[in-house]
């Protein structure tokens, strides 16, 4: 069952601290947010240098650095 939120004058809305928590949602982060259809999903967007610590040391031999990897994703 969903959880009931208002939506602000400006646009805001207070996702509730019980979904926070259990998502590990924290001030600052960034989120996405999609329409499909008559919804709208919101999800956490991924965090590139995370994604660069976890891609370090995974591929032995590559053509391609971390570094360039995170420029490529900094344009998308």
């Amino acid at each position: 069952m969903g959880k009931e939120t208002e939506l602000e004058e400006r646009g805001r809305i207070v996702i509730p601290k019980d979904l926070r928590e259990a998502l590990h949602l924290k001030p600052g982060q960034k989120l996405l947010i999609e329409q499909r259809g008559r919804e709208l999903v919101l999800k956490p967007a991924a965090d590139k240098d995370r994604f660069l610590r976890e891609l370090q040391g995974c591929v032995k031999k590559s053509v391609i650095k971390p570094l360039d990897v995170k420029k490529i994703w900094e344009k998308v």
